[in-house]
């Protein structure tokens, strides 16, 4: 019954390399042996085997977002945007799954996917922004040539007005893209700042109970 309990962690710890299962498990394996505790025991310290390999698998992706967790980039099976998006995922269901911070998970969890829906929203204005005031920089610097030969004015007023547009899209696109970027960073430092907690809360009552 140990080791099955063991084995079923491993199972939800799929698509992490192995080396790096042993190593997580590893710790919590040592522990309840040495002790003698018995499934009914380790499901009380650590929880169900699926709820330990979430916390493992948590606190695996927040090492993998830092570069710590002892691999290179093609090691790892996921890529940095879908490591994040499993994060995000596995801190929100920790903070639902606690009894202490539920109160405060129904304040958070809505501001977290607030967040992230304003960041795509966004993105999404960005992308539409720039390809629509390039298009009409471009339209009109075709226009200003199409009546150049009858209105020289006006085909000068166009192009340079179309030179400007497409010229505002080179200088700010770039600002306004790495500005959205560096929040977007800083919104992921808050979430594994919340992530360390919800684990460092779960080592700290397993040091106090073992």
């Amino acid at each position: 019954m140990f080791n099955d309990y063991f084995a079923e962690v491993r199972n939800y710890l799929n698509g992490i390399p192995t080396r790096d299962q042993q190593e997580m498990v590893q710790f919590y394996e040592e522990q309840a042996l040495d002790a003698d505790w018995t499934v009914d025991q380790m499901v009380e310290k650590y929880g169900t085997p699926k709820q330990l390999a979430r916390s493992l698998r948590l606190e695996y992706a927040m090492d993998v977002d830092d570069g710590q967790a002892g691999l290179g980039e093609t090691e790892y099976p996921q890529s940095k945007s879908k490591n994040r998006t499993q994060m995000i995922w596995l801190i929100v269901l920790a903070l639902l799954a606690s009894p202490i911070l539920f109160l405060l998970a129904i304040i958070l969890v809505p501001m977290i996917l607030g967040i992230l829906m304003g960041f795509v929203s966004l993105i999404i204005g960005i992308y539409v922004a720039v390809i629509g005031v390039l298009a009409g920089g471009i339209a009109a610097i075709i226009a200003g040539i199409s009546v150049w030969s009858s209105s020289t004015a006006t085909g000068i007023f166009l192009m340079g007005a179309g030179v400007l547009l497409t010229g505002l899209v080179v200088i700010f696109a770039p600002i306004v893209w790495n500005v959205t970027k560096w929040l977007f960073e800083m919104f992921i430092k808050f979430m594994k700042w919340i992530g360390r907690k919800l684990v460092s809360r779960r080592q700290n009552s397993q040091v106090k109970e073992g």
